[in-house]
């Protein structure tokens, strides 16, 4: 086969589709249909994404604060440890209810970028790292890194965390705001609450079954109670439902061996990983793949040009 394989239809396996539509003839998908596995918030910090898929973005102006619990200190080590498990300095110290510009993608986002994609999707397909495909096409990967390791036989596994996550998520009638507020506070079990136009969604990150089980039997009082916490009404609240996440909150690992994999990875079987779980970069936002696919085209196109992680992580 000629040209490039994408493993994955997410939204990082549809912009690289998109963006190297010429030569990207196939982009498998193990599930059935379309993934939309994104129901946290997402916005853009730049109108980037868009204007590169051309797909226009709407600029808002967005708010983020946090919900005062103990003290500045208290608040973000008890929010890290709601969303991370462990106690370390989290971005809930940044929310300091300015208002700052961001960037909305529409609602139908997923499936317009879909639409910009030329080649052919294969659903219901798991690409097979075997031998008989190394080295035959290139393969942009965006499945996690775990998964990766194991199917191309690297063996300098590091211990990957992760927290599992509950989006609780609703409509709110006569609303067009953007804003979040972080909730360190134990008594809630949300741990972020947004609102995206009129979108509702409350972020929550269970610590064991027992409490999954409880956010989504609990989801609609969690819903009221987040909306009264940002001064919304219970009676406008509507269309409660709850998803899970996976890989809600992914943790670092040691950066050398996430380096030496991914330039290994390229290197050596022609596999470039692409996306925050593919390249393990918890921070990684959809305007940083955006070059990221410019640099992988670039490898591909000249193998022997400087690897960008080379230089960065």
């Amino acid at each position: 086969m000629s040209g490039i394989v994408v493993v994955g239809a997410g939204m990082a396996g549809l912009l690289a589709g998109s963006m190297l539509r010429k030569d990207c003839p196939l982009i498998l998908e193990a599930r059935e249909r379309l993934p939309h596995n994104h129901s946290a918030v997402l916005r853009f910090r730049s109108s980037i994404v868009g204007d590169t898929v051309g797909i226009p973005f709407r600029k808002v102006q967005a708010i983020k604060a946090v919900e005062r619990w103990s003290n500045p200190i208290a608040d973000t080590l008890s929010y890290s440890m709601k969303t991370n498990g462990a106690y370390t300095i989290r971005s809930s110290v940044t929310a300091d209810a300015k208002v700052s510009e961001r960037y909305i993608a529409p609602e139908d986002f997923i499936a317009r970028l879909a639409r910009t994609v030329q080649g052919e999707f294969a659903f219901g397909k798991k690409f097979s790292f075997s031998d008989r495909w190394r080295g035959s096409s290139p393969v942009i990967s965006t499945i996690p890194m775990p998964h990766l390791m194991e199917a191309l036989g690297w063996e300098e596994k590091p211990e990957f965390k992760y927290k599992k996550g509950i989006n609780i998520t609703a409509k709110i009638t006569d609303c067009d705001a953007y804003c979040s507020l972080y909730c360190p506070g134990y008594h809630f079990q949300g741990s972020r609450i947004s609102i995206t136009g009129d979108n509702l969604v409350v972020e929550c990150y269970p610590a064991t079954e027992k409490e999954a089980i409880l956010i989504k039997e609990q989801m609609e009082p969690i819903a009221s109670e987040a909306g009264r916490k940002l001064g919304v009404r219970e009676m406008h609240i509507t269309d409660v439902k709850c998803q899970e996440q996976p890989y809600a909150k992914i943790l670092p690992i040691d950066n050398r061996i996430r380096q030496r994999f991914i330039i290994w990875a390229s290197d050596e079987k022609r596999v470039y990983a692409l996306g925050r779980f593919a390249t393990w970069r918890p921070t990684l936002l959809l305007d940083d793949a955006v070059n990221d696919v410019r640099q992988i085209q670039k490898l591909i196109s000249d193998p022997g040009s400087a690897y960008p992680h080379k230089k960065k992580g």
